[in-house]
């Protein structure tokens, strides 16, 4: 059963341009240590700076082991770190694909 995360949150106010760089940044370091990419989603209506990272994995189990990986990795920490978003506003949501 493949599962989808979405995580949800707001840039800062100005610092759309920064956010688009971290993004980038964090996105290539997934990839370069075989963890799952995000799409980026960028609001178009609703809140104002609204952004959404999606991962997709192909089961549980195979979410469960990004998981567990990237809860060792001080580097993954420091690079979603760099993303400004506001504190207080970042969502997590786990979905099954149907």
């Amino acid at each position: 059963m493949a599962v989808e995360v979405h995580v949800e949150g707001r840039v800062a106010l100005g610092r759309m341009p920064e956010f688009m760089e971290a993004v980038q940044r964090y996105s290539a370091h997934a990839i370069a240590h075989g963890y799952a990419a995000p799409r980026i989603l960028q609001g178009l209506s609703g809140e104002m700076n609204s952004v959404r990272l999606v991962y997709a994995y192909e089961d549980l189990a195979a979410y469960e082991r990004d998981e567990a990986r990237v809860a060792t990795d001080r580097e993954y920490g420091r690079v979603a770190m760099e993303m400004p978003l506001v504190e207080g506003t970042i969502t997590y949501r786990l979905f099954r694909v149907v």
